[in-house]
């Protein structure tokens, strides 16, 4: 690509969106594009391997204030053991993040187990007509208020009366 293109050219080629390639711009992750006689914004080769880095910074979990910094460390020399770190740190982040992941899925997993468990001992139920965990949240919870029999953490469900469930209304207790 030896001359420049128009922004939704530069989009495609990307991956961003035409707003969004204006957005970065707006927050300096990438320089301003100079504009055609027409006053369309036109982007060069470095703009565009700019683009698709911010892009796949993104997908790799950091933060548009980290590929900032990112972006200035890549026209610095000898700045690898900087760009280290911050791996480093994003490592890190990710596998807290994993491992929280890990523990809610377990206590979802809990919750279901009560759920079928309760079904199972009353075949009269329908699913239709209750749940047990939510007609009787407490039952998962009879030793001491925050652990179940089994030592698992406790799941606590938020919900306004008739709201519909959504996963951010389940919490945990410890």
């Amino acid at each position: 690509m030896a001359e420049a293109i128009h922004i939704g050219q530069a989009a495609k080629v990307s991956g961003a969106s035409v707003d969004t390639i204006r957005f970065y711009q707006k927050l300096g992750l990438i320089k301003s594009a100079t504009r055609s006689a027409g006053g369309y914004r036109l982007f060069d080769e470095e703009q565009i391997r700019d683009l698709q880095f911010v892009r796949h910074a993104q997908e790799l979990g950091f933060s548009l204030s980290e590929i900032k910094e990112l972006l200035a460390l890549r026209k610095k020399h000898h700045a690898c053991s900087e760009v280290q770190s911050m791996l480093e740190c994003k490592l890190t982040d990710v596998r807290a993040k994993i491992e929280g992941l890990g523990r809610l899925e377990a206590e979802l997993r809990g919750a279901l187990r009560t759920c079928n468990r309760a079904l199972r001992l009353n075949p009269a139920a329908k699913h239709e007509d209750c749940c047990p965990l939510l007609e009787r949240p407490d039952r998962t919870n009879k030793s001491n208020g925050k652990r179940n029999d089994a030592g698992r953490a406790r799941t606590e469900i938020n919900r306004v009366q008739g709201a519909p469930w959504s996963p951010a209304s389940v919490r945990s207790v410890a």
